[in-house]
């Protein structure tokens, strides 16, 4: 009955109650003597007598010392056990039925077999029985009345007069009874309606090919209990494929769960629908909806027949994210940590790595030692060509873009072919205004596949002719490398934006070019080279600090120079020169030291797949 500690109990169960209550007070007159006077010379035979019973209420074990002395014999208590019986309930016979005792019992039954003798068991009718009264109950009264401590009257008597039968004879074969306990065994397995699927799944790689081996043995089973004429025939229907995937998914929980409360579920309001599936109840149940949307069923995580059950829906919907696959699964079924079990099974798909991968990375090295040296303004620079650009009249012209690779400043020229003569004009115009270099880095074209090889035309035994004339060191990048001029690819992305805000779809004359032109040039070499984090410090580094030198319009009679003035003069300009140098050096290449970062790669090892890249070829290829 279920009374709460605080509630006040009523009626007859308050009667009985005080009733017990009073009868405590009896106890006190029960003696039981601790102590068995047993003398050696006396003492003819000595025996132990264990009494076991068992009703709905309790359980219990008696044990009693017969002492057989010259003319007289006595009853000694040993000891008493008694225990309540299970709340969940059950039949007598399943108490005193040793095989469903749990391992610890099973245990010591089996080893009081070993150490007794199966011949030595008798039966005593429930009246004779002294465990009967402790197993059934009695009130202090009855118990002071029947003086059961004192042992049962009859053991008091000679053996051949104990009214007792053999629970097992001379005749009895062990073989037999073992036989009988595995009977009792293989009945109870047939009484569970639980089938494993552990055994099923293991033939097939795929969800589907376990959805239809089911369909079949459900269809078999089906075929059985009916007539010839009412057998189903040919290949499964969409009705019972979808009841053999209701009792795979049902097959799978019972593996999986151990019902409605257990751990594994806390937190989810879990019910059990008229099908026994297991579904979580969710808060759009009164939304008109298919009912797997508003009560998904509920499966594990860590069930192979579930990670089988995502891929098949991962494929089948053209091998979709996870986000997306996810919505698509919660349509049917509600799998705990989903997301987490999804992302495992995405991330094992071949063909889903083959198109996502992305190329190991390595830790960038050091920058080559023409980057970072202390040098004028475009004695090291770096050329290449973009375009074309359509002028008016359809003319094509193509922009010369030259880079220093120290300060990062740009020269931007425009020629309107890619012939060697109009390339060596405009680097002319280039050396003509920034001065001659003595190292240029280029492309040297094969690194332009398309329609347009930017560069095909240029004939370089002849630059590299004049180039040599004029000092100058030419260095050519290796072919499909685009990377090694990546210092001046950066740039010429920056034009392109530029001029696509610019020009849109217009066409315009080649001056009219030449000005847009120069406003980029001058715009990119204003560019910040550093950042500045606070309001009080100086105007940061860009490419035009080293451009544009102090220049005055109007130069004095060299008469009117004064010596002294004309010295302070050239030490300012030069002190400025160096401070803008150590400035240079100590944000702009400090910065750079500042973004060294180590990379932590995962190295390669055997059995790895790999997607080899190249970058001639297309990748679907």
């Amino acid at each position: 009955m279920p009374i709460g500690w605080d509630t006040e109990i009523t009626g007859n169960l308050k009667k009985e109650f005080l009733q017990w209550f009073q009868d405590l007070k009896i106890l006190e007159e029960i003696h039981i003597s601790r102590w068995i006077n047993v003398t050696a010379e006396n003492l003819k035979h000595c025996t132990i007598h264990t009494f076991c019973d068992a009703s709905k209420e309790a359980y219990a074990a008696v044990v009693f010392l017969r002492l057989e002395e010259e003319g007289s014999v006595k009853l000694s208590l040993l000891a008493a056990k008694s225990r309540i019986a299970p709340l969940r309930g059950g039949t007598i016979p399943r108490m005193e039925l040793e095989e469903n005792w749990s391992v610890f019992v099973r245990n010591r039954v089996q080893e009081i077999r070993k150490l007794s003798s199966p011949l030595a068991w008798n039966h005593v009718v429930g009246e004779l029985n002294p465990a009967d009264l402790p197993s059934r109950g009695c009130t202090a009264t009855q118990l002071m009345s029947l003086r059961w401590w004192e042992g049962p009257k009859w053991l008091t008597e000679l053996p051949d007069f104990w009214r007792h039968g053999n629970i097992l004879n001379e005749d009895t074969d062990e073989d037999e009874i073992e036989k009988e306990k595995l009977k009792s065994m293989k009945s109870l397995a047939n009484t569970e309606n639980i089938v494993q699927c552990n055994r099923i799944y293991s033939f097939f790689s795929k969800y589907q090919q376990i959805v239809r081996l089911v369909g079949w043995m459900l269809r078999f089973k089906h075929n059985c209990l009916c007539t010839k004429e009412e057998r189903t025939r040919g290949e499964l229907t969409s009705s019972e494929f979808h009841k053999a995937e209701l009792k795979l998914v049902l097959m799978i929980q019972h593996e999986s769960f151990e019902g409605e409360e257990d751990k594994k579920l806390e937190g989810l309001a879990v019910f059990v629908e008229e099908d026994k599936i297991l579904r979580v109840k969710t808060q759009i149940v009164n939304r008109r909806d298919k009912e797997d949307f508003r009560k998904p069923m509920l499966l594990p995580s860590n069930h192979e027949v579930v990670l089988k059950l995502i891929e098949h829906y991962h494929k089948k919907n053209l091998h979709c994210g996870l986000q997306i696959l996810q919505n698509i699964l919660r349509e049917k079924f509600w799998i705990l940590n989903g997301r987490k079990t999804i992302r495992k099974v995405v991330s094992k798909c071949v063909i889903c790595k083959r198109y996502s991968s992305k190329r190991l990375e390595v830790d960038s090295g050091p920058l080559p030692e023409n980057r970072v040296r202390d040098a004028a303004v475009f004695q090291i620079a770096g050329v290449d060509a973009a375009g074309p650009l359509f002028l008016r009249g359809n003319q094509k012209a193509w922009v010369l873009l030259f880079t220093c690779a120290v300060y990062q400043a740009v020269h931007l020229d425009i020629i309107t072919s890619l012939s060697t003569e109009a390339f060596l004009m405009g680097f002319r115009r280039f050396v003509a205004r920034r001065g001659r270099c003595s190292t240029i880095y280029c492309d040297n074209g094969t690194n332009f596949v398309g329609a347009a090889n930017l560069l095909h035309g240029l004939d370089w035994n002849k630059i590299i002719k004049h180039g040599a004339i004029n000092a100058i060191e030419w260095k050519f990048n290796p072919p499909t490398a685009a990377w090694w001029g990546g210092w001046w690819e950066r740039l010429i992305r920056i034009l392109k934006d530029l001029l696509k805000r610019i020009l849109g779809q217009a066409q315009l004359l080649y001056e009219e070019m030449l000005t847009i032109l120069c406003d980029c040039e001058a715009l990119m070499n204003s560019r910040p080279l550093t950042y500045v984090s606070e309001s009080d410090q100086l105007v940061p580094i860009s490419p035009s600090s080293f451009l544009q030198d102090i220049k005055e319009w109007s130069t004095p009679d060299i008469d009117a120079i004064d010596h002294n003035s004309l010295n302070r003069r050239i030490k300012y300009r030069q002190n400025l020169q160096k401070d803008l140098r150590n400035r240079f050096r100590n944000e702009y290449l400090g910065l750079l030291v500042q973004r060294t970062q180590c990379r932590d790669t995962r190295k390669l090892a055997v059995g790895d797949v790999v997607l080899v890249g190249a970058d001639n070829c297309k990748r679907i290829n």
